[in-house]
C-alpha cells in the first residue's frame, strides 16, 4: 500500500528520527471523540430535563428517555480493567522484572506497571483501566517459541509501543475507536439483513399481518443502525489503522536497536510459523512434559524453516487498508533493507536459566493446554 511505502522510505532515510508529533489522524480522532463526549454530555442534560423539568405524563417521558440511554450506552467510557489472573510480581520472578526494566531502559520507554502472562500465541501492551496503568501481556506458548534473543526483542517492540504514539494506545481517543464497534454489537453483530430477514420469516409463520409489518419495522431499523455502527467504525478504523501500522514499524525499529537485526528477524519468522509450530507441540505433547516444550519448539521451529517463503508471501496478501499491523514480511524487509547492528542488550545464559525457572508454572500450563485440547480435534 502507498502508506506503507511512504513509511519504508522515510524510516530507510533516517531510522533514528523520532515522531512528528500527533498525527493528522489522531487528530481527527480526537475532534471525533470529543464530539461524541459532548453527545454524551447533551444526553445527561436531556435526561435530567424529562425527570426534573418536563410535564409530559411518566409514560412519555420513558418512551422519550430510550434514545438518550442508548445514546450514553454507546458513549460511556471504558478504559478496560488491569487483569487480575495471570499477574507476574516481582517477588515471583525477579529475574523476569529485572529483565523488564533494563529493556524499558535501552528502549527509552516507561516501564511498565503491570507484567501478566497468559496461553496465548501472542504478546501485548496497553493501558488500562482510570489510572492509564501500562499492562505488559507475555503470551507463555509464543515465549517458549522465541530462541532467547528474539525474546528481547519481542519485549522492547511491546515497550515501544508505550514511547512512539500509538493511537490505539492514547486514551483521548478512546471513543472515537469504540463508538461504532459498540453499536454493532449492541445491534446484534454481523449479518444484521440476514438476522432481519429470519425474523420476518418466523413473524410471518406465527402472527397476523399488522404484528409482521411491525416486526419487519422494527428490525429493518434495528439492521439499519447494525450498518451505520459499522459503516462508522470501517471510517474510524481506516484514519487509525494507517497510523496503528507506522507505530508497529516504530516498534520494531526500537526492537532492532535493543536487540540487534538478527534477534528481531528471528522473532518474526517465529510468528510467522507460530500456528503449526503450536500443532507440532500438539501431537508431541503426551510425549514431553511442560520443561521440554522449549526444545521440542525449537526443533519444529527448525523443521519448519523452509515454509517461511511462503508464510512470508501470505503475510503480504492478508494486509489491508484496515490492519492494525503491516504483514510480517513487510516488517522484515524494513530490518533487512537497513545495516544490520547488534544489540544493545545481552542477557547471558544463567539469566535465561533463572527467568525460566520463574516462568516454569507457566510452562507446565502451557503444556496442560496442550494435553487439553486434543480431544477438539
Amino acid at each position: 500500500m502507498e502508506i506503507d511505502r511512504a513509511t519504508h522510505e522515510q524510516v530507510l532515510a533516517d531510522p533514528e528520527a523520532r515522531p512528528d508529533g500527533t498525527s493528522s489522524g489522531e487528530v481527527w480522532l480526537s475532534v471525533v471523540s470529543v464530539l461524541l463526549a459532548l453527545l454524551g454530555v447533551a444526553a445527561v442534560g436531556y435526561l435530567a430535563w424529562l425527570v426534573v423539568a418536563s410535564d409530559l405524563p411518566q409514560g412519555v417521558r420513558l418512551a422519550l428517555a430510550i434514545p438518550a440511554v442508548i445514546v450514553l450506552l454507546l458513549v460511556k467510557p471504558s478504559f478496560g480493567r488491569v487483569p487480575r489472573h495471570g499477574v507476574i510480581t516481582e517477588r515471583e520472578a525477579p529475574q523476569l522484572h529485572w529483565l523488564v526494566r533494563e529493556v524499558a531502559d535501552a528502549a527509552g520507554t516507561p516501564v511498565p506497571d503491570v507484567i501478566c502472562a497468559d496461553l496465548s500465541l501472542n504478546a501485548g501492551v496497553a493501558r488500562l483501566g482510570w489510572r492509564q496503568r501500562s499492562v505488559l501481556v507475555i503470551g507463555i506458548p509464543l515465549w517458549v517459541m522465541l530462541p532467547r534473543p528474539a525474546r528481547v526483542s519481542l519485549l522492547a517492540h511491546e515497550l515501544g509501543h508505550l514511547a512512539n504514539g500509538d493511537p490505539l494506545r492514547v486514551r483521548r481517543t478512546l471513543l472515537a475507536r469504540t463508538f461504532g464497534a459498540r453499536a454493532v454489537v449492541a445491534t446484534g453483530g454481523r449479518n444484521p439483513w440476514r438476522r432481519a430477514v429470519h425474523a420476518a420469516d418466523s413473524l410471518a409463520e406465527q402472527g397476523s399481518g399488522p404484528v409482521v409489518l411491525l416486526g419487519m419495522i422494527v428490525h429493518g431499523i434495528v439492521a439499519l443502525a447494525n450498518v451505520a455502527g459499522a459503516t462508522a467504525q470501517l471510517l474510524v478504523d481506516s484514519v487509525a489503522m494507517p497510523d496503528s501500522r507506522r507505530a508497529e514499524y516504530r516498534a520494531d525499529l526500537v526492537a532492532r536497536r535493543v536487540a540487534g537485526s538478527a534477534a528481531f528477524l528471528r522473532s518474526s519468522e517465529t510468528v510467522l510459523l507460530a500456528g503449526r509450530i503450536w500443532q507440532d507441540l500438539w501431537h508431541l505433547a503426551p510425549r514431553i512434559d511442560g520443561e521440554q516444550l522449549e526444545a521440542a519448539a525449537a526443533e519444529a521451529r527448525e523443521s519448519l524453516a523452509a515454509r517461511l517463503p511462503l508464510a512470508r508471501q501470505l503475510s503480504r496478501r492478508t494486509t489491508d487498508l484496515w490492519s492494525s499491523h503491516p504483514g510480517e514480511d513487510q516488517r522484515m524487509r524494513l530490518i533487512e533493507a537497513l545495516p544490520a547492528v547488534d544489540g544493545a542488550l545481552c542477557v547471558d545464559t544463567r539469566r535465561w536459566a533463572d527467568i525460566d525457572t520463574e516462568l516454569a508454572p507457566w510452562r507446565r500450563a502451557a503444556h496442560n493446554v496442550l494435553l487439553g485440547t486434543r480431544d477438539r480435534f
